[in-house]
């Protein structure tokens, strides 16, 4: 049974929790748990930081369209489950909200990972992973960022944050680095044994929302990766991060997280039809069965599905890859994600304690480099073997009826040299009506054959707005409706 059936997480205002949670996961003691670190996050009395000369974590919110989305500025967007209030209105907001207003939450914390070769070393910055709750990107102090830690523009001509050179009705601006290696801030790497070692890297952040009809769907999100230091990054990957936990707000409990699905969307048959394919490349979750209740969908049934692609880098021959992993806090072997048998060509990489879990800069440049699309968690218990997988686990059966899941989109290489900056841009998208009927996963989910309940998941709406997400980059402050 995973850890967090063992008790309920508390939602709790988590602004400036992050600063000191460190201190304690910096310790030996740490390398070793026995319970979720997320129930440690919110029943440990952490201090506020108010040091001046220290960095300060803010957030803010998307809330222009239909997905309201609060973002940190420290390389993630997410509150991990807690509410924040939304510095527009003043309203508490859950991490990620779909569609507005509905207190359907599709986000525990997404974050940024970004990694190189350095000389010798094998470097990789987060800004979150679940297992040690590592932050190693910080945003610079006051008065060096703007009060509140973001800027603000719009095309809006009534907004007060009108600015003609605005990409979108709300971009929200931010900056962060990881060359902060204070060990009250960044926990030393208990898997390398070894404090952090930064990249050198400063990113330039815009996230932009819309309200048009065809746009309110999804928040872009333009990155520009700077090399601030001397050396040059070799083999950059970058990699999103999401811990996409799917609830209603009145459970958020295990009934709320630990029966999520995840997978990667390639194509879709595009509107024009003629056999005409439209190339998606979205990797999603959503809940396994959409909550009905009684056999019927209410105002609590999570019917969505919410996930990312990439829509910009500036070269067009990259390699990407999909992964997924379940954590075990207690029980290292029964740590799990998809994993490729071992070749001649592509030796298998032993991860040490943990099958699925990257731990250590080392693991996670792997996976992130790794060209490898895992299968979706609801064929977990299908024996796919004949195609090069290593066989199902012991819980397979139960991880593929839906679970508490981490995902990772990742593409490169790139190289940046000091001074240079690399753009890259992605799409967090929603989709609605992904479950049809209540009673789909009822009748038709069978773990050894789970090919006809994905037959009744409907990718119509994700798609569209996908889709739309691309074309919208590509002119992106222009209403082409």
């Amino acid at each position: 049974m995973n850890d967090r059936t063992q008790t309920l997480k508390q939602p709790r205002y988590i602004l400036h929790a992050l600063l000191l949670l460190m201190l304690f996961f910096s310790s030996p003691q740490a390398s070793a748990r026995s319970i979720n670190p997320k129930i440690e996050f919110e029943q440990r009395n952490i201090p506020v930081q108010t040091t001046a000369s220290m960095p300060k974590v803010n957030y803010t919110t998307h809330n222009r369209g239909n997905i309201q989305l609060a973002l940190a500025n420290n390389g993630t967007f997410g509150t991990l489950g807690g509410s924040y209030p939304d510095p527009f209105t003043g309203e508490a907001i859950s991490s990620c909200v779909y569609p507005k207003n509905s207190d359907l939450v599709y986000l525990w914390v997404a974050a940024i990972w970004i990694g190189a070769v350095v000389g010798r070393d094998t470097l990789v910055s987060v800004g979150n992973e679940d297992f040690y709750q590592t932050t190693e990107f910080w945003p610079e102090v006051e008065p060096f960022i703007p009060p509140g830690g973001f800027s603000y523009a719009s095309i809006d001509r009534n907004s007060s944050y009108y600015d003609p050179d605005a990409c979108s009705e709300q971009d929200i601006i931010c900056e962060y680095m990881d060359t902060l290696a204070d060990p009250s801030f960044v926990q030393s790497d208990n898997t390398d044994n070894r404090p952090h070692i930064p990249l050198g890297i400063k990113v330039y952040q815009r996230s932009m929302a819309w309200s048009f009809s065809y746009a309110d769907d999804f928040i872009l999100f333009d990155y520009k990766i700077q090399n601030i230091g001397n050396k040059n990054l070799k083999n950059v990957y970058i990699g999103i991060y999401v811990d996409g936990d799917v609830w209603h707000t009145s459970r958020n409990g295990p009934d709320g997280w630990n029966d999520d699905i995840v997978g990667f969307y390639p194509t879709h048959p595009a509107p024009e039809g003629c056999g005409f394919v439209d190339t998606i490349n979205i990797a999603y979750h959503a809940d396994n069965d959409g909550d009905p209740e009684n056999g019927i969908w209410n105002e609590k049934s999570v019917r969505s599905a919410v996930g990312v692609r990439v829509v910009r880098t500036p070269a067009r021959d990259l390699k990407y890859s999909y992964n997924w992993w379940i954590i075990n806090y207690s029980d290292a072997t029964r740590d799990f994600g998809p994993r490729r048998l071992d070749t001649d060509d592509d030796p298998y990489r032993d991860f040490g304690s943990r099958m699925g879990t990257p731990e250590g800069d080392l693991n996670k440049y792997y996976m992130l480099r790794h060209e490898e699309f895992d299968y979706d968690l609801l064929f977990t218990a299908v024996d796919h073997y004949r195609d090069g997988w290593r066989p199902p686990p012991e819980d397979a059966e139960t991880y593929a009826q839906g679970y508490d899941c981490r995902y990772m989109l990742s593409f490169g290489p790139f190289d940046i040299a000091p001074g240079q900056k690399l753009p890259v841009s992605l799409a967090w998208t929603g989709g609605d009506n992904f479950h049809q009927q209540p009673d789909d996963f009822e009748t038709l989910f069978d773990p050894l054959h789970p090919d006809y309940y994905y037959e009744s998941l409907n990718f119509d709406n994700l798609a569209m707005n996908s889709r739309w997400a691309s074309w919208v980059y590509d002119n992106p402050g222009v209403d082409t409706d």
